[in-house]
């Protein structure tokens, strides 16, 4: 993977549920790691469910690190996206790709 590809500066979340002094569970996202990605959108498809909405799906390219798992989501800017999928290419620990989607 070239570097010069890496030009998205993202955050990987994990999803949390903590308790508060009240004892009452908080659920929230918490930064696991920022890292220099690449994002290319793949389809989007828009239905009908109680109104229109969208779907925009994007494959995420970055340099392998452990403990990233479908579930967690990404930050990009002001942007959301929901990890759906996550591949080592080549089961060679170099690169992951995430497939994701946007959430709207």
């Amino acid at each position: 993977m070239r570097s010069g590809n890496l030009k998205h500066k993202i955050t990987i979340q994990s999803y949390t549920e903590t308790q508060n002094d009240f004892g009452e569970v908080v659920k929230g996202w918490a930064d696991l790691k920022t890292v220099y990605s690449s994002i290319t959108p793949l389809s989007a498809k828009e239905f009908f469910k109680e109104g229109v909405q969208a779907e925009v799906t994007h494959k995420i390219e970055m340099r392998y690190f452990d403990g990233v798992k479908p579930k967690m989501q990404v930050i990009y800017g002001a942007r959301i996206f929901s990890i759906t999928s996550v591949i080592d290419i080549r089961e060679a620990n170099k690169t992951l790709q995430l497939i994701c989607k946007e959430v709207v």
